[in-house]
């Protein structure tokens, strides 16, 4: 029960986050400054935190394998740089009550990988409760895919997905010798550097303007700090594809947030896909 209450926790983070990132990428923001400075933001709160439970002796300082080092950092590179910087490019495009059940289908992903690399039993109740999600996203997609811009957008943000799967895989394997807040500690900075390196590489803008900076601060915060702590704790204490599966909630709390703070209309579709996700989640609590 907890680790299902801490996944909820974590869709509604997400949803905020969601939220947060469209505010900021619609004042002008590109989506590479945006996830530089969420994952910048980020990184200070976890470097903090870690620094404070390792002070106090809640966790103990001790040695890293080569490898759950080198899951931890591919993980975060492949989906939290690569995947999350192409879900913002397809949120700029489309509003964010639509982009977020589009990008649901990561649990068919992470079942597929976590069962032939993790070893984890796929159970019936699963399998359905995904497939009412997978329903819900092609509904949504088929009918509001009608501009060349929509249609770029739906490509975009249905393809991160893929890109996220190979991330909670990765971080199953890692989080069997790295407990979540050296995990967070490690994996932050890594993809904070990264994003800023790059950025500065391809000389985007990062700052438009100071509103836009602060919104995508908060993302982090809801994201990753918040959201992304409950999730991994979450996680390991029900697998990764109940995990990734049960989190797929983030579309209902996006679509609210987005009609009480940026005034997006919510269309028949988008309460349909919602409701197929919700139905999946419940089916998949049967499990």
């Amino acid at each position: 029960m907890l680790g299902t209450a801490l996944l909820i926790f974590a869709s509604i983070m997400w949803g905020l986050s969601n939220i947060l990132l469209k505010r900021s990428i619609s004042k002008g923001m590109s989506p590479e400054s945006a996830n530089a400075v969420q994952t910048s933001f980020s990184a200070i709160f976890m470097v903090l935190i870690w620094l404070v439970l390792v002070i106090s002796g809640t966790i103990a300082l001790k040695g890293i394998g080569l490898w759950p080092l080198t899951y931890l950092i591919t993980g975060t590179l492949v989906g939290l740089a690569l995947g999350t910087t192409i879900y913002l490019h397809g949120l700029r495009l489309v509003d964010a009550s639509m982009a977020s059940p589009l990008s649901q289908t990561t649990p068919f992903f992470v079942m597929l990988m976590a069962s032939l690399f993790l070893g984890e039993l796929i159970g019936i109740s699963l399998i359905g409760g995904a497939l009412l999600i997978f329903a819900g996203v092609i509904i949504l997609g088929k009918k509001e895919g009608h501009t060349e811009s929509t249609r770029k957008g739906i490509i975009l943000v249905s393809i991160a997905p893929l890109f996220w799967a190979m991330t909670i895989v990765l971080y199953r394997a890692a989080l069997t010798d790295i407990d979540v807040y050296t995990a967070n500690a490690i994996r932050m900075p890594v993809l904070g550097a990264f994003m800023c390196l790059y950025t500065k590489w391809k000389d985007i803008p990062c700052f438009p303007s100071r509103s836009s900076v602060y919104d995508s601060a908060g993302a982090g915060l809801f994201n990753y700090v918040i959201g992304g702590t409950a999730f991994l704790m979450g996680m390991v204490m029900v697998g990764a594809s109940y995990a990734s599966a049960l989190s797929s909630a983030t579309p209902f709390f996006t679509m609210l947030f987005a009609a009480l703070f940026l005034k997006e209309k919510v269309k028949r579709t988008y309460v349909v896909s919602a409701l197929l996700v919700v139905a999946g989640l419940i089916l998949l609590s049967l499990e």
